[in-house]
């Protein structure tokens, strides 16, 4: 059982590309929302990192939400407030069931 439900508090957007060719042969992306879940949000705090001598490219997004019906993989896409992210580790905290993290990456400024 989730003990705050309120922690998710930004809405966020997963979701899928898919490459096809057009007409004239040029690739052309498309983007297909998969799931657009509530979302408890953490970054890397910028002291942490200069702390631990690590480079600022390095720093990762953590979302936190419900664990979903839906199946997330890694090579889908994580939008929120304008910026994209790659998702680079997916844990089921606890082997609960209860809650997914999403350890992402900024691709976007």
């Amino acid at each position: 059982m989730i003990e705050n439900a309120g922690k998710y508090n930004h809405k966020i957007s997963i979701v899928s590309v898919t490459t096809t060719r057009n007409e004239n042969g040029f690739p052309v992306t498309t983007e297909t929302v998969v799931l657009s879940p509530w979302a408890e949000v953490k970054t890397t705090k910028g002291m942490t990192l200069i702390a631990n001598g690590s480079d600022f490219e390095k720093a990762f997004t953590r979302f936190t939400i419900r664990f979903p019906l839906t199946v997330i993989t890694r090579d889908m896409l994580v939008k929120f407030k304008g910026k994209t992210y790659t998702i680079e580790y997916l844990n089921n905290i606890d082997e609960a069931g209860i809650e997914l993290e999403l350890q992402c990456k900024e691709v976007t400024h």
